[in-house]
């Protein structure tokens, strides 16, 4: 029988099972590598963050389809995790738009609803990249306009739009040429795929038991690495909230957001929430002001990053019983993502008492940094990503805490470490964070691993299995000797100002067998300052930082 409407009912059973689907499709959403140490966590990523949205739906039920998609769009905004589900909480969060004041959903309605939630993702990111998930929602959303003159029966129009996908989604490597070289499609786009193969499986009838919603997931990930970088070239991180009588967000958002980047914008009725990097904050401010009253403005320093990784999914579950003991200081309290007993330890020495278990294959949701910056009683809360896959559920928890709340972009553990040693209490809070932030871009992190498959990078040529050095998201070495391979890499690395190599090594690997490689630079580099620590990280070997 053919359906014209989904309903509230329907609307939950499809969002149920296109969670099914993609827990069921995660590891090969993973395997989808950008770079040859894969990204890795795509997959688990987004699953996580439908498991968070699925999750707060299915606490109750719903008349209507505007409070079905109002409590998906809420929950994977807490449930955010990594980059991708930063980007899908946005894509749930413009459909949401569109099905506002909406009982039951047409043909018409539905293709409207998408064409929000392609918009809405745009609009959040930082820089579009043509070729990932934005893309494919945005050619399906192109095809969804074509469908809003008249309506036609549910089932052929979500066919008519998966096609779409499928499509698009096997032309991205001809967007991007990094696809290409890896001989792969866009694993962020193929989630999605995956999330509209279960919504259109549910319309049919199907529906699987999710026998897991968890927010954490309790398999063991495969080692993987790898992230891609992009410099961040606007100084300021400008925040701040305007509040007024029937404000036009459309023309504030489009004035705003050409001014900068890691732009976010939400807008709740009479308020509108800003963050935006920019190297004119003032005017920004000047523009703001034109639309209402400003409110709680924010004025800071951001730079550079990089990445880490964590096998640990447990403890965070007991943190609420431990949090009146932390020992935070009362005007400051660091907040880091952290991997490894030994980067615990350094970190807890140098006065960061909040950890969050996380990384490159298990990344903390915005409402894991929530949680843990309620637990701070300091009068200024400052986070650490450690991970540039991270950074964006980091802005996304400090726009949303009333805090003042502070994110230095630590894209690795190293530059965390360098952060905090340029930490100085007689300094203001605004000279602080310009000055951390300063800090660590004078910090180079190699990341040693292995290949999980053969491929070929930039003309290298990489087997499965090779050792792998990565450095900024570039591969600095491979090859089948690991000395050969730490010793290539540092040498593609190292500056003319470079004075000192710090070598952190991971859980996998002997103190005898650290002192042999720290041996070996000492050899190589006899004029630098060699360090040496355990850091008890898996995944990687070792972690080097130069500086």
């Amino acid at each position: 029988m053919e359906l014209k409407t989904i309903n509230a009912e329907l609307l939950t059973k499809m969002f149920k099972q296109g969670t099914y689907e993609l827990n069921k499709n995660k590891d090969m959403v993973d395997a989808l590598n950008v770079f040859p140490v894969p990204d890795g966590d795509t997959g688990t990523n987004m699953s996580l963050t439908m498991n968070s949205a699925i999750e707060v739906v299915l606490k109750q039920t719903y008349e209507t389809v505007e409070d079905v998609s109002k409590a998906i769009s809420k929950g994977s905004l807490m449930g955010a995790r990594g980059n991708s589900g930063v980007i899908l909480s946005q894509i749930f969060r413009g459909f949401a738009k569109g099905c506002k004041g909406k009982v039951e959903l047409n043909s018409i309605d539905f293709c409207y609803a998408v064409k929000d939630a392609a918009d809405t993702a745009y609009s959040a990111v930082l820089k579009p990249v043509e070729g990932t998930i934005l893309t494919v929602i945005r050619k399906i959303a192109d095809k969804a306009m074509e469908y809003t003159q008249e309506e036609v029966p549910i089932d052929e129009l979500l066919k008519v739009l998966i096609n779409r996908g499928e499509e698009t989604l096997e032309k991205t490597p001809e967007y991007l040429e990094v696809l290409k070289q890896a001989g792969v499609v866009d694993a962020g786009g193929k989630g999605l795929l995956c999330i509209l193969n279960g919504c259109y499986d549910a319309f049919l009838g199907k529906e699987m038991p999710i026998h897991e919603v968890e927010r954490e997931d309790k398999t063991s990930a495969p080692a993987q690495a790898v992230i891609n970088t992009e410099d961040i070239k606007f100084t300021y991180c400008t925040e701040f909230i305007i509040e007024g009588n029937n404000m036009t967000g459309a023309d504030l958002k489009a004035v705003i957001e050409k001014m900068g980047d890691s732009f976010v914008f939400v807008q709740d009725e009479d308020l509108i929430k800003v963050h935006i990097h920019t190297n004119n904050p003032g005017i920004a401010l000047e523009e703001a002001l034109k639309f209402g009253e400003l409110k709680k403005v924010k004025i800071e320093n951001m730079k550079d990053q990089h990445s880490n990784i964590i096998d640990h999914q447990e403890l965070t579950e007991e943190a609420p019983e431990m949090e009146i003991q932390l020992p935070y200081e009362s005007d400051y309290g660091f907040i880091a993502v952290s991997m490894g007993d030994g980067f615990n330890d350094i970190f807890n020495d140098l006065g960061i008492v909040g950890t969050i278990l996380g990384g490159q294959t298990m990344n903390p949701s915005t409402e894991d940094f929530m949680r843990e910056i309620d637990k701070c009683p300091s009068n200024h809360v400052v986070l650490f990503p450690n991970n540039s896959n991270i950074i964006m559920a980091a802005n996304q928890a400090k726009t949303l805490s009333d805090k003042d709340v502070h994110v230095i972009p630590t894209k690795t553990m190293p530059q965390c470490i360098t952060a905090m040693l340029n930490f100085n209490r007689e300094m203001s809070v605004q000279d602080n964070i310009e000055a951390m932030t300063e800090s660590i871009g004078t910090v180079k992190t190699i990341q040693v691993t292995y290949a999980v498959r053969n491929t070929t990078f930039n003309e290298m040529v990489i087997e499965k299995d090779d050792y792998l050095a990565v450095a900024d998201g570039e591969i600095k070495a491979s090859g089948k000797e690991q000395f050969d391979v730490i010793l290539k890499a540092i040498e593609n690395t190292v500056e003319e100002d470079s004075e000192i190599i710090s070598v952190y090594y991971g859980s996998d690997v002997s103190k005898e067998a650290a002192e042999e490689v720290v041996a070996l630079i000492e050899a190589n580099y006899p004029d630098f300052e060699i360090e040496v620590y355990s850091g008890g990280q898996p995944l990687y070997y070792y972690v080097i930082s130069i500086e």
